[in-house]
């Protein structure tokens, strides 16, 4: 009898002795304690200083974070109805008009843009001092339903890229 009101008695606390498990684990258990204090400030301080780093590094340098195909810079884009026609105007400087590719499918128009740039300082056949850099530029867009978007054209001037699209008739 005594093993059966045991069994009994266990089995209906068992349900409080969950829940209380359950919130010292989703409770940080040196929440309160002076000696894990100057810890947790330290860690509030580092969690302000990364939020702050991602803001600025992706928001204000306007870096697309997709790092599953590296840095890629997204340029300042306009697109104007000229009329007769759509002109696109993409701040991409530095760049080599032959590294810029234009694709159009369907109606969506995407640039991309890549630079490759080697400094190399040599002292009598060996490389003393060797820097590479790549960069790349990709900007992508729906264009709007009268575009005749296979006939642009475009035009690489002083880091902007002119790209004029007929409207069809």
């Amino acid at each position: 009898m005594k093993k059966q009101l045991l069994t009994t008695l266990l089995l209906a606390a068992l349900p409080m002795v969950a829940v209380h498990a359950d919130n010292n684990i989703t409770t940080n258990p040196f929440e309160n304690d002076p000696v894990f204090e100057h810890f947790q400030k330290l860690q509030e301080d580092m969690n302000k200083i990364f939020e702050e780093f991602n803001h600025n590094a992706f928001t204000n340098m306007k870096i697309d974070p997709n790092f599953e195909k590296g840095f890629s810079f997204t340029p300042d884009t306009d697109l104007k109805d000229k009329g007769d026609t759509y002109e696109l105007k993409m701040d991409i400087p530095g760049m080599d008009d032959k590294n810029i590719k234009i694709d159009v499918e369907d109606n969506y128009l995407s640039v991309t843009a890549k630079n490759e740039e080697s400094k190399e300082k040599k002292e009598e056949g060996k490389i003393i001092h060797q820097e590479r850099h790549v960069g790349m530029i990709q900007r992508g867009m729906t264009l709007p339903k009268d575009a005749d978007a296979h006939n642009y054209k475009s035009d690489y001037k002083n880091g902007v890229l002119t790209i004029t699209i007929p409207k069809k008739k």
